[in-house]
């Protein structure tokens, strides 16, 4: 299936299984773009659960209500895991924030090196299998 353009991402799955929305940089990621990434995501994959590598844009952030859609159930209706990859200072606020007051129902880590991300989304297999 060839990639699904949004606003403000582009999500495609590769060979290996894992999703990958790549977020373009200098954005606010906002609820509406929350919700549309969602749907891209059911689109897809047609409500099969993935894997994800999110390339965050350099300079990007989300907004809360973006951030509570994204960690919650409803958010989360076709995720495994999520591995971000982050460059800046505000992203890695956003970050701690999400994982230690937001709390993601899904397994999900930061990272600053994509490389890092694609090696845990391959090594959590047996965490993932324990969140269903």
């Amino acid at each position: 299936m060839k990639p699904i353009e949004t606003r403000i991402t582009t999500l495609y799955v590769r060979e290996d299984g894992i999703s990958v929305l790549d977020i373009k940089p200098n954005e606010m990621f906002n609820l509406k773009d929350a919700e549309e990434a969602i749907a891209a995501a059911y689109a897809i994959g047609k409500g099969k659960k993935f894997k994800n590598l999110i390339l965050v844009g350099e300079h990007t952030i989300a907004d809360i209500e973006a951030v509570k859609l994204s960690c919650s159930e409803k958010g989360s209706v076709y995720k495994l895991a999520d591995a971000f990859v982050i460059n800046s200072l505000p992203q890695k606020l956003i970050a701690n924030f999400y994982i230690r007051v937001v709390k993601p129902v899904t397994p999900t880590r930061f990272f600053t090196k994509p490389e890092d991300a694609e090696k845990w989304l391959a090594e959590i297999e047996t965490e993932v299998l324990a969140y269903k």
